[in-house]
């Protein structure tokens, strides 16, 4: 039974994506008329989260018990030195912070039936302490980019006490030199500033003003990159009808490269026991993506064989990846023994255990690879891991036995 974990892809994209953008922290007003609302994707249950000084919050108002948005008719702050009203839209209103203090902030809006309601809400403003500034894709000091992608830094701001501190159009950063690189998005619902490679660069600084940490980077043109390697669950073991992603990944020396968005082909060297594809969900009838992903799916028993092309790599030489994968069968109740050509893989388990855990395990893989490449890093949001927490307890299904090839080295010898 073929696990589709394209469509699994998609389905856990899509809800961390809405995770991002439609994740809010709510807090019912005084007196109960509305709910106030702004998206985060931090600490998103919590509502009293301090803005940080200089920074700006969208907030909306909503019907209570639901996501309905209100129409603002008018806004006013208590404290406008610490929390002033810079705009006020039909379905939202921008807060600019100030001092560190505490304010109320009253609206005034409109339901669907036109009634008119009045209600208010406290905000905090602070100043945050530590930064935590961090590559995507490494917590190394030290990391590559590839000209022309995004140059995602995530950060963790918070007070001294560990509050999340959030808001945004607020980057405390000293970039050196400082034309190398341009800040084009600092979305509010998640912690991270994207910026844009101008130029080639041998090494770019990024440093904090608020803790003083600082992360380099070198920028480099993709046809620098000439190594790689696949990367695939449990050594890309798989029963016939199932489907494993397998991973292409660039490196350049030792230092990680962020920037993992090539040009990716694939085809099965042994298409009779393999099928692989570099067609995702997404793809636009090219059979390639830029995910530095494949589809690998076992069709019969035996060893599949397969390559991966990244041909925009290695000054446009491109960069071929081989790689194989040991296809299995799985034995039902009903079925009989197979014969010396089968592999018990129990090593102890219980045989329903086994097959639940194959079922399951290897898409955690796959999905945490895809969402750091999405920018959507599990660890950023409580929000984001109950997305993730979802896809782990899906359904499962039992069978008795799992059976694997002998590797083509050990001959027909048992485990």
């Amino acid at each position: 039974m073929t696990r589709l974990p394209s469509r699994l892809f998609c389905c856990t994209v899509t809800a961390l994506g809405a995770c991002l953008s439609g994740c809010y922290s709510k807090a019912t007003g005084y007196d109960g008329k509305f709910t106030f609302a702004y998206a985060s994707g931090v600490d998103f249950e919590n509502f009293v989260k301090p803005v940080a000084p200089g920074a700006k919050l969208d907030v909306l108002a909503f019907a209570n018990g639901t996501e309905d948005k209100l129409v603002i008719t008018g806004a006013t702050s208590s404290r406008p030195a610490v929390l002033a009203i810079e705009s006020v839209g039909e379905r939202s209103l921008i807060l600019k912070a100030g001092a560190p203090g505490v304010a109320d902030i009253e609206i005034a809006a409109r339901d669907e039936a036109g009634n008119a309601l009045v209600d208010k809400m406290f905000f905090h403003v602070a100043r945050p302490t530590v930064h935590g500034l961090e590559h995507g894709c490494t917590k190394d000091r030290d990391a590559i980019y590839v000209l022309g992608e995004r140059i995602d830094i995530y950060h963790g701001l918070a007070t001294s006490d560990g509050r999340p501190v959030i808001g945004y159009a607020y980057a405390p950063l000293r970039v050196d030199p400082e034309p190398a690189l341009e800040l084009i998005a600092q979305p509010q619902g998640a912690a991270v500033y994207t910026f844009r490679a101008r130029t080639v660069n041998p090494r770019v600084s990024i440093g904090s003003t608020v803790d003083g940490g600082t992360l380099s980077l070198r920028v480099i043109d993709r046809g620098e990159l000439k190594d790689g390697s696949l990367e695939c669950f449990d050594d890309c073991r798989l029963v016939e009808g199932q489907s494993e992603y397998v991973v292409a990944r660039v490196r350049l020396g030792e230092t990680p490269v962020c920037s993992q968005n090539a040009l990716t082909k694939a085809r099965s060297l042994t298409p009779e026991i393999c099928s692989v594809t570099a067609k995702l969900d997404d793809d636009n009838g090219t059979d390639s993506n830029r995910e530095q992903l494949a589809i690998v799916k076992g069709l019969r028993f035996g060893l599949c064989k397969f390559e991966m092309t990244l041909p925009e790599l290695d000054g446009g030489r491109g960069l071929r990846l081989s790689g194989h994968a040991k296809i299995g069968r799985v034995q039902f109740p009903d079925e009989g023994g197979r014969g010396d050509q089968w592999r018990l893989l129990r090593r102890g388990l219980p045989v329903w255990c086994l097959a639940a855990l194959w079922w399951s395990a290897p898409r955690l893989f796959a999905i945490a690879w895809l969402a750091g490449r999405r920018s959507r890093r599990f660890r950023s949001s409580d929000c984001i891991e109950t997305a993730w927490l979802a896809v782990q307890h899906r359904p499962r299904h039992s069978s008795s036995t799992e059976l694997l090839p002998a590797e083509e080295d050990r001959g027909r010898e048992s485990l």
